[in-house]
């Protein structure tokens, strides 16, 4: 048997720990696979029993006499090893472990975790857990939780797959789906993932073939790269990945020494993460499984425009609000829409809120205007909102937008009032219905920023193996230009220059900068003088700075100042790059010079980059409109995509490797003229 097969679909389970007395949990994985019609064997390990629950018990699994595929272990940490042991024994490939007690306990707990996983690693068993609610794989009844919404008698079936990092989620998930018909194929909760991890069960859940789409809850990211591979596999075979993630406040926000530190946090990286692997983030919980039918055998939009079209208008503004909110680009009437109508005696205008008002509120003529915005190539999703009738007429409400439910194009449905039987019957058509305007909007968003795997930059690397870098800490600027000029990034022309020492400069007005290893904010202790305008002027300054400098960072070694031509171009942005701990190394562009940190207004991918995806990056920065052109004027963008992607293959270097780097100004020339480096920083 695989390893997918003996997690989600066991034909024998053992339940070490498992209780004669119904009222208490460990008795539940047993009721609930007998209530639900699990068909396969249960074998209940009990020492002190030699009946649980109306079926044989044994004092061990290895009792059994026969192959076990999965076991259930819900004894005290303390005995887990030895039930690992007995496992091993009875030949299960994987046990999933309820037990508590380990690494969220403390120092003693994660000894035991880390002993528990050597035994796995040394018995040929892998683990789900510990600290695991459990799975569920409802498709066979293999229920092996303890997780109290299975005490329901209805268990919805479904097509979703659920990995999640909290236990509670999946009764959470089940609970709010059942009522309007949406269900799940299998659910995992992965505990501390001291082995089976996020990334590998999204992988099995790709291969299942009664799983259409993927939904994770993650509380942080641990296995990126198995996971990354998972969700390129399951966009191959056309199943979404939709992710609800924890963490988009800005308290996990990094210290750091570089703008790109702080302005490209984790919570940023990790979105960078999930597009660059094709995956869906979304931020409310109802659009986790409310959504999926918006993505389920579809690739992503080329048209990045909602349509919204209602009969009521108050209920359909609440969407348009949030989608206006959400950033979303909202699409006007199509012609042939409004003549449609017009046929109908209704006026329609050019707003993009498209109100048939209540005369269009039957099939026939609220049919027909969908049907023109599924046809129209203005939008690239279509939204449908019903207002009362939802609630009193359900069916023929709805009829119009099911009737609808197999176009290329998605529609998502908002049900202004409450309407639960509304919902339950878009969801047997395949249509994606939703309860709020918050979650329908946000699933809008997330399916018109929803892109595809990024290809992977395959063109020759430089090789800078020989260049001469400090073994840990800052580069010197000038060593940082030096990278980077050789990674094929034009620097401005610079001198260093000692204090008493005359400048060679004939190129002014010049800027001044001090060179010091152990200086990262240099305009912070008066080490930046700007606009110099000849020769006596820049004397001065040096030996000022010297000074200044000197007074507020005593223990910095000055190798000198570093002094260039001042240069103005068509626009400034910063460039740099980061190795975040959870996914790598990330590149950041943005609108540049001192405002960078202050804005945010950055585009950010993982490294490295192609000259393609740096494009698109130059499109995402609205403060670098203008190499895009304005009033006639363009710069030189194809210069800058060239630096982005030279850039970002320094961030995967081997020799030198480099935590951060950023240029800040990277000056953008006119059309033709290219671009130029007017600061370097650089950490290793």
């Amino acid at each position: 048997m695989s390893l997918a097969k003996a997690i989600f679909s066991p034909e024998t389970v053992g339940l070490i720990g498992a209780s004669a007395d119904p009222a208490k949990n460990t008795a539940r994985p047993q009721r609930y696979m007998r209530m639900h019609g699990f068909q396969g064997q249960i074998v209940p390990v009990n020492p002190n029993r030699d009946e649980v629950l109306g079926e044989r018990a044994y004092p061990s699994l290895a009792a059994y006499g026969a192959p076990v595929d999965h076991a259930f272990i819900m004894v005290p940490a303390r005995f887990v090893p030895s039930a690992l042991e007995d496992c091993a024994a009875a030949g299960v490939k994987v046990a999933t472990i309820y037990s508590d007690g380990f690494a969220e306990a403390g120092a003693e707990g994660q000894a035991l975790q880390d002993k528990i996983v050597a035994m796995g690693r040394d018995l040929g068993i892998r683990i789900i857990g510990p600290n695991s609610m459990g799975m569920i794989a409802t498709d066979i009844a293999a229920l092996m939780t303890v997780n109290a919404v299975l005490e329901a008698g209805e268990l919805v079936r479904g097509r979703l797959g659920l990995v999640s990092q909290s236990g509670t989620i999946l009764g959470t998930m089940i609970s709010r789906g059942t009522p309007r018909g949406i269900g799940f194929s299998k659910l995992v909760s992965v505990g501390n993932e001291c082995d089976l991890g996020v990334g590998e069960l999204t992988g099995f859940l790709a291969e299942d073939p009664s799983t259409d789409a993927i939904l994770l809850f993650l509380e942080t990211l641990r296995d990126a790269d198995k996971l990354a591979a998972a969700a390129r596999r399951a966009y191959d075979l056309g199943k979404p990945v939709l992710v609800y993630k924890l963490g988009r406040s800005s308290a996990g926000q990094q210290v750091a020494l570089s703008h790109t530190g702080a302005i490209a946090g984790t919570d940023k990286a990790i979105d960078a993460f999930f597009r660059h692997n094709g995956m869906i983030r979304v931020d409310n919980l109802e659009t986790l499984f409310e959504a999926p039918s918006l993505f389920i055998g579809r690739r992503p939009p080329t048209v990045r425009k909602a349509a919204v079209m209602t009969t009521t208008g108050g209920g359909a503004a609440t969407v348009v609000d949030r989608l206006g909110t959400l950033g979303v680009d909202l699409a006007v009437p199509p012609m042939a829409l409004r003549e449609r109508m017009a046929g109908y005696g209704i006026r329609v205008s050019d707003s993009p809120l498209i109100d048939v008002t209540m005369a269009g509120a039957n099939a026939e003529v609220y049919g027909a205007g969908l049907e023109e915005l599924i046809r129209s190539d203005n939008c690239g999703i279509a939204v449908g909102v019903v207002g009362s009738s939802g609630q009193f007429k359900p069916d023929i409400a709805v009829k119009p937008i099911v009737a609808q439910s197999k176009a290329d194009k998605p529609i998502a449905a908002f049900i202004a009032p409450q309407a639960d039987r509304s919902l339950s019957l878009l969801n047997e058509a395949g249509v994606a219905g939703f309860r709020t305007p918050e979650s329908c909007a946000d699933a809008v968003r997330a399916f018109l920023s929803w892109c595809p795997p990024t290809e992977t930059e395959t063109s020759d690397f430089p090789d800078i193996s020989d260049i001469s870098l400090p073994e840990s800490g800052p580069l010197t600027e000038i060593e940082g230009r030096d990278l980077f000029e050789r990674m094929g990034i034009p620097m401005v022309a610079a001198e260093l220059v000692q204090p008493g020492a005359s400048p060679q400069v004939k190129d002014y007005p010049v800027a001044a900068k001090i060179v010091s290893r152990q200086i990262g904010h240099k305009s912070d202790v008066g080490g930046v003088q700007l606009g110099l305008n000849n020769a006596a002027d820049l004397t001065t300054a040096i030996s000022d700075m010297f000074k200044t400098v000197g007074a507020a960072e005593p223990e910095a070694v000055l190798d000198g100042v570093l002094v260039s031509p001042m240069r103005k171009g068509l626009a400034e942005a910063i460039l740099g790059f980061r190795r975040d701990p959870q996914v790598g190394p990330i590149v950041v562009l943005g609108a540049g010079g001192v405002m960078a940190e202050i804005y945010r207004d950055v585009s950010i991918r993982l490294a490295p980059v192609t000259v393609d995806e740096a494009l698109s990056m130059i499109d995402e920065v609205r403060g670098l409109a203008v190499v895009r052109g304005f009033r006639g004027k363009k710069g030189d963008a194809a210069a800058l995509a060239a630096a982005v992607s030279a850039f970002s293959k320094l961030a995967m270097k081997k020799a030198p490797i480099l935590d951060e780097a950023e240029i800040n100004p990277l000056l953008i020339l006119d059309e033709g003229e290219g671009v130029l480096g007017l600061d370097a920083f650089a950490v290793r």
